[in-house]
């Protein structure tokens, strides 16, 4: 299994799971998806814990995730980025989707671990699966 595939099975709400994979699967349907990055991701919240203000950068996120078990690298979901669906160095893709005023997430250990940076100004929410 994909990140892709782990992370909507991880962490998206039940009622919506098939879409949300068969959709990212299909280049044509792919962006009706990536454009709900911006407004509210339906996420399990009790998955989720909103990142404090103080760490809310990329710096502070790579810290965050790295602690939690993130290695160098994490795969992309990006809306309105060419870094959409590319595995990136975490820095790098930090520093990319903090600067993007869409939504992204960074899926870093498959099913278990991501990050989400709603539209801005709205704080990135860390999701963890134990």
């Amino acid at each position: 299994m994909g990140h892709e595939e782990a992370f909507v099975k991880a962490f998206i709400a039940s009622a919506q799971r098939a879409r949300w994979v068969h959709f990212l699967a299909l280049p044509k349907r792919r962006q009706e998806i990536l454009s709900r990055l911006n407004r509210h991701l339906p996420y399990i919240s009790e998955l989720g814990t909103v990142v404090p203000s103080d760490q809310d950068y990329p710096g502070g996120i790579e810290q965050l995730l790295k602690a939690k078990g993130a290695g160098p690298t994490c795969h992309v979901l990006v809306d309105g980025l060419r870094i959409d669906g590319r595995e990136l160095p975490l820095p790098q893709a930090l520093n990319e989707i903090c600067m993007h005023r869409g939504g992204a997430i960074l899926s870093c250990l498959p099913g278990r671990l991501a990050y989400y940076k709603p539209e801005s100004p709205a704080p990135g929410v860390l999701l963890e699966r134990p």
